[in-house]
């Protein structure tokens, strides 16, 4: 099995196929209250998602890049694939998946910065869901409507039947969630299958965090920042504490804390870089989110600060030690 040799996992003994297990683990509570909330049709969607997007990533390895028969097949695949799905609504038809698993590979694979990728997989994905697929994945349903998980598309009348509001919806036209922040809280409430359950997401991340596959600084810089400016700037028919509480659970805002600042391959590595990360996310996710709505801006956010994690990592990287001592030795010969 292959070792992980190149940065930012020089300095660990894991294999890819570890970190992924790590990963499937941390994520299992988040799809076990799923298929609670929405039904069975969510392990399609995940099974459907993740096995195309280590498919089509096989070949790629393969005959894209010639890689060697050992290194062909990569898990972590799978969990940006299962990520994608958690990024849908339960009702979207099989080819959503499909088209995931597409931008999955394909964000994957494009790396300019060496080891490093240009965009985060899943994160990539839905954000190009939400442009070319706008009308699936905003058709929400509440839950406990269960759909048949081996339809490769759900009838139009009967997703209007079960067809609610999200509470990100209702935040977009200046409204607060009318179903209270507990809903949103253990996942009551409608909206992505793997991000309404907060709680889930945060027992995920705790395990992460115990496993050393992820970082609390740039998901605690991502969510204060946020937490701060929306009980400064509340809603006019909501006190700001609820307003900000309500903020803070919708729409994607800790899925994208907890599991987009910790894909190690698009986020500094340094302490300070995940901070600074982190901390503009939520700033400018906050103030995009209020002044325009609509579209879920924090996907835009997040990819934008991709593409200058390398720039930030060199900016807040500490200097080498050796780099001190030369440079004192220079200046004592120069005295």
């Amino acid at each position: 099995m292959q070792k992980n040799v190149t940065a930012p996992f020089v300095h660990t003994e894991k294999t890819v196929h570890d970190r992924a297990i790590e990963w499937f683990v941390a994520l299992s509570p988040i799809l076990v209250w799923s298929v609670f909330m929405f039904g069975a049709r969510v392990l399609s969607l995940c099974l459907i998602s993740s096995c195309f997007a280590v498919g089509l990533d096989y070949l790629v390895r393969r005959y894209v890049f010639k890689m060697q028969k050992g290194t062909r097949v990569d898990l972590m695949t799978a969990v940006y694939g299962i990520l994608s799905a958690f990024m849908m609504p339960v009702a979207v038809s099989f080819f959503v998946p499909i088209l995931a698993s597409v931008f999955v590979v394909l964000a994957k694979n494009i790396k300019p910065f060496r080891a490093k990728h240009l965009f985060n997989p899943f994160v990539f994905s839905a954000a190009m869901l939400n442009l070319l697929c706008k009308t699936q994945m905003t058709a929400f349903t509440r839950p406990f409507a269960y759909f048949s998980a081996f339809s490769f598309s759900i009838d139009e009348k009967l997703v209007s039947g079960y067809r609610v509001i999200s509470p990100l919806q209702y935040m977009a036209d200046g409204s607060v969630y009318e179903d209270g922040v507990l809903a949103q809280l253990y996942g009551y409430a409608s909206g992505c299958i793997g991000e309404i359950a907060v709680a889930a997401i945060l027992v995920a991340l705790i395990w992460l965090c115990i496993r050393k596959e992820a970082d609390w600084r740039g998901t605690v810089a991502f969510l204060v920042p946020i937490l701060l400016l929306a009980l400064m700037y509340p809603s006019d028919d909501a006190e700001s504490n609820y307003y900000a509480y309500s903020v803070l659970l919708s729409g994607s805002i800790v899925f994208l804390a907890a599991f987009g600042t910790n894909e190690s391959l698009s986020v500094p590595m340094t302490k300070t870089g995940r901070y600074v990360f982190g901390f503009v996310c939520g700033v400018l996710t906050f103030i995009l989110r209020k002044t325009s709505g609509g579209f879920e801006w924090g996907y835009i956010v997040v990819l934008v600060m991709n593409i200058v994690t390398p720039f930030i990592e060199e900016f807040t990287k500490p200097k080498v030690l050796n780099e001190k001592k030369g440079n004192n030795e220079k200046r004592r010969n120069n005295d």
